[in-house]
Parts: structure tokens; C-alpha cells; sequence
């Protein structure tokens, strides 16, 4: 006889860990079950004959063990409480015991380096990308749809190649290759790859994954890696459709980034800042102004690493769509802030620099002049606000945005309709499991409306409340945006600009602040500190 058992998810679940010796974590259930399972512990518990559920065996477990080891509680409850808001719990490590690096043979190293140089061919590198990894989250469609930092290219992997291999071999990006006679790959020239080695991403071609990543890609799973240390390739006369957000590679004759040397800005705090434009009443309008707040961003450039979190994090919070690969292909991408990489200096060894970008919520907007509705105007707050109601789709704000920051419904891929299995819906958004990911916070856009960053104004909102609700005003720091609170460096920062002493009002005044394309006197809210690179000149 078989049974089947199923297990809950892991956010539905009791759970601790020791990540290292002595350091102990908790893992606590952030939801209810949404289905008839059962945690497989609480399983093993009751056909054990223990009529205990697994969160009062965990407890009893650390009260028994764990609680005897520290001094600062002198009752269980306090500093279970106090653990599962910590996270963790490090007990002293009493014993003598050091970690002793082991014995290398730098003889055979150095041989088996010698031997990789003398062999004859191509080398084969094969990697994890940042969204799916080994393959485990191929079925996620945020992750599928979010760019690789790098090629910005999405739902797919593909063959990295040198630019002096590509032109060696006459390849174009978008090229197909044929891999030791095997495999057919599509070529991404990317700048910086060694030259003689070609790389490409494991995790993809999956038959048996879910209705999203269900055959994304291409399968090298099958490729022994130690065997095709060196292969050979040859070109195919057919090309492939990336899936791609950013075609060029550098800037294309403006300052969009700005960066400098450590040293220069050493001796001059304005380095890779000289041509600040700055204009006064320039404009046909009287300039704004904004008596209580005047909410702002500043990204340090200097910060971001491209890993692509905040683009995941406002699709999650404001509920934007994934819409598949056939429309990425087509530039219909529905991602709130995007996140721009320019390559500078010599293409084999080129500098890299990430900036994202969102709505800039100017001052003197070029897309709210040109709305014969009046669906996107100015807040008394200095937000640039999309009154969805009112928007009938003539998409004259994007085509007058510099930024290129708005977005088309052209679809209504959240409800997809209301017709199952829709070809639009690629994220099964007429299941109501999937339904649940969407923020109640936040109004879900029907098809034929622009829509594009609100700077989290649900966030704002929620925050001013809860300081009107206390009789105080609004702290700095207190309200984050949700690309500001999942970004793992700390580049962006959210704020008033009115506050003076806030930490946003000293960024906006520092001498490394700038605005994108200032020259055409749109006065952005947001703003980026210049990249200063530690390098020699």
C-alpha cells in the first residue's frame, strides 16, 4: 500500500537550525496552511506515538537545552520571545578548539594550472543566475522575467562569448552555435569574458517544473562538465529571439551616469560632478512649490550592485504583472524600476556601473502637460500621481517621458480576462492560489491604462496616519519604500525634502548629487550621487 503525506510549505512552518556551531536560528509560520498538510515533523511525532505538535516540541527541546546556557532571562518565556525576535541565539563556544586551514600542494596546483593552459580548444564555464539558481525557482515568473544584471536579458540562458571571439568567428549577439556537435546554443557577446572560454547558466530546460518554467531555455544538464573542459564550436545561419530590456551597451552621448576617481574627488568633492546644470524659473511655469512634504529618493551609485531585489520587491508590493517573453521581446515589460548597466573603458576588461531607474516624479513633468484627461498631475506633495479611472490609454505621457518610465496595459494581466488558460496570462493569474501574491493595498490595473511608479504613496499614506493617529509628525527614516527596504546594500534611500535634517536632505546637498538629464529642466525628485571608482587614473 502507498500513502501519500503532503508537507506544508516552509512558511507555514515551525522550524530551528544551527547554521554554525553554537549559533541557533528560529524559524516561526508567516502564514496559516492554506491546504490539508501537515508538517512532516508533526508526522513523524504522532506515528512515533507522541501526541505533540512540532512548535511545543521545539520549545520544550530549548528549554531543556539551550535555555540552561545563557544568564540573561530567568524565566523561558521571556527569552523565547526574545530569540524569536532576534532571530538567533549564539552560545559561548567554550571549547579549545581551532579551525586549521588544510595542506596545499602548490607542486601538483601549479602542474594541474600548467596542463589547463596547454590544452587546445575553448573553455567551458558553467554558472547559476542570480534569479533561479540551480533551477530551483525556474516556476517563479518574478524571478523568470527579472533581468540577468549583467546581459539583461531574461527567460532564457544563453552562451557568453568575448567580443574578440565573437568577432574572431564572425558571431552577433542573438547567433547560434553548435556546441562539440551536441548542442545548439544562442551567443550574448558579453563584455569581459575571458577571451578563449565561453560560459553559460545551468538550471534551465526543465520538463517537469510548473506551467511557468515548464521548457524555458535550454537543458545542459546532460553535459558532463568535466568532460567539456575544452569544446568546439561552430556557427549556425539562424538567429534567436532574446527576451531583453537593454539593447546598448554604453551611453549613448550624455552624462546619464557620472563617475570619477578616489583621488580626484579627493581633491575635489564636485570630481565627475563639474557640469551640474542648475537653472532657476527656466521653465514656462511657475515653479512649484510644497508647503508640508516633498517627498524624494537619492541612490548612491556607488551602492548598487545590480542584483535586481527592488525590482522584485515593487513587483511584489504593487502588484505589477509578468508578461511572459513574446511581450518582453516586443519592449511591453511592465517592471516599475528597471535597473540601466553601462560598460566603460576597454571592452575585455571594461568597468561596470548599475543605476536604477524609476518614475522621477519631476516638478515640471513632461508627461502631465500633454494628458488631455488629466489622468497623471502633481501632489501638493511633489508626487507625480496616475488616476487610473480617468486614463484612456493615448500613452501621450510616455511617448513625452525622457525617462522612459511608464507603462502600458496592453493586456489585463492580472485577471487575464477572466478567461482560463488565457495565451496572456503566462503567471496562471486566473488561478486564485496565484491570486494571493497580490498586495490589497493596492489597486489592480485593468488593461489600457499607463501606470509606473507611485514612490509606495499606499506606504506614505500608512505612515502619515500612523503619525497623525500619535499627534507627531512624521519621523525620517520611518516610512520605506519597498525597493528602499529589500535593497541589500543600502542605495536608495526615501525621504522628505523639506527636512532639513533628514538624512535625504543631506544626500540632495552633497556635492556628488545630480539629477538625470538636467539640461532639460524637468527638476526629478529623484536624484543619484555620482561613482566614485578606486582605481588608478
Amino acid at each position: 500500500m502507498e500513502y501519500v503525506a503532503p508537507d506544508n510549505h516552509y512558511l507555514e512552518s515551525w522550524n530551528d537550525a544551527e547554521i554554525k556551531r553554537g549559533s541557533y536560528s528560529l524559524m516561526q509560520p508567516a502564514i496559516r496552511p492554506l491546504f490539508d498538510t501537515r508538517q512532516f515533523q508533526s508526522s513523524l511525532l504522532k506515528w512515533s506515538g507522541k501526541d505533540v505538535d512540532y512548535h511545543k516540541f521545539i520549545m520544550k527541546n530549548w528549554e531543556e537545552t539551550l535555555f540552561p546556557t545563557q544568564s540573561l532571562y530567568t524565566n523561558f518565556k521571556s527569552y523565547w520571545e526574545h530569540t524569536l525576535q532576534e532571530g538567533i541565539f549564539q552560545v559561548k563556544d567554550t571549547s579549545n578548539n581551532k579551525l586549521k586551514f588544510a595542506q596545499l600542494d602548490i607542486n601538483k596546483t601549479l602542474e594541474a594550472i600548467t596542463q589547463n593552459k596547454k590544452s587546445s580548444g575553448i573553455e567551458l564555464q558553467v554558472y547559476e543566475k542570480v534569479s533561479i539558481g540551480d533551477g530551483s525557482m525556474a516556476n517563479n515568473p518574478w524571478l523568470q522575467e527579472m533581468p540577468d544584471p549583467i546581459s539583461k536579458i531574461c527567460w532564457d540562458n544563453y552562451l557568453n562569448i568575448s567580443p574578440k571571439q565573437a568577432k574572431e568567428m564572425a558571431l552577433e549577439t542573438g547567433n547560434l552555435v553548435l556546441l562539440n556537435s551536441k548542442l545548439e546554443l544562442p551567443v550574448y557577446i558579453l563584455p569581459g569574458q575571458a577571451y578563449n572560454s565561453v560560459s553559460v547558466a545551468g538550471g534551465y530546460g526543465r520538463t517537469i517544473c510548473g506551467k511557468v518554467g515548464k521548457v524555458v531555455g535550454f537543458k545542459i544538464s546532460h553535459l558532463n562538465t568535466s568532460k567539456y573542459s575544452s569544446v568546439k564550436l561552430e556557427k549556425i545561419e539562424r538567429r534567436f529571439d532574446f527576451a531583453m530590456t537593454q539593447t546598448h551597451h554604453s551611453m549613448e552621448g550624455r552624462a546619464i551616469v557620472r563617475e570619477a576617481n578616489l583621488d580626484e574627488y579627493k581633491k575635489n568633492p564636485k570630481a565627475g560632478n563639474d557640469n551640474k546644470h542648475e537653472y532657476k524659473n527656466a521653465g514656462i511655469y511657475k515653479e512649484p512649490e510644497f508647503p508640508n512634504h516633498h517627498w524624494g529618493l537619492a541612490i548612491d551609485l556607488n551602492s548598487c550592485v545590480g542584483c535586481g531585489a527592488c525590482t522584485i520587491a515593487c513587483q511584489a508590493e504593487n502588484n505589477v504583472p509578468i508578461v511572459g517573453k513574446k511581450e518582453v521581446i516586443r519592449a511591453h515589460e511592465m517592471s516599475w524600476i528597471r535597473i540601466d548597466r553601462y560598460f566603460s573603458g576597454d571592452e575585455n576588461k571594461p568597468g561596470v556601473v548599475f543605476q536604477p531607474v524609476m518614475c522621477q516624479h519631476c516638478d515640471n513633468a513632461p508627461c502631465e502637460n500633454v494628458c488631455p484627461v488629466a489622468a497623471t498631475n502633481h501632489s501638493s506633495e511633489g508626487l507625480n500621481q496616475m488616476i487610473y479611472n480617468r486614463c484612456i490609454g493615448t500613452r501621450y505621457c510616455g511617448n513625452n517621458c525622457p525617462y522612459k518610465v511608464r507603462r502600458f496595459n496592453w493586456f489585463d494581466y492580472t485577471n487575464a480576462d477572466s478567461i482560463p488558460n488565457n495565451l496572456h496570462d503566462p503567471a496562471g493569474m486566473t488561478v486564485d492560489l496565484s491570486r494571493m501574491v497580490l498586495n490589497p493595498d493596492v489597486t489592480i490595473r485593468a488593461k489600457g491604462v499607463i501606470e509606473k511608479c507611485s514612490m509606495c504613496v499606499q506606504r506614505i499614506q500608512e505612515g502619515k496616519l500612523n503619525a497623525k493617529l500619535e499627534g507627531r509628525k512624521v519621523k525620517d527614516g520611518e516610512i520605506k519604500m519597498a525597493c528602499q527596504q529589500t535593497c541589500p546594500s543600502g542605495a536608495i534611500l526615501f525621504g522628505d525634502l523639506n527636512d532639513k535634517g533628514s538624512d535625504l536632505f543631506k544626500l540632495a546637498s552633497s556635492d556628488r548629487n545630480y539629477h538625470l538629464l538636467e539640461e532639460i529642466h524637468t527638476l526629478p525628485s529623484v536624484s543619484y550621487l555620482t561613482k566614485i571608482r578606486n582605481k588608478k587614473s
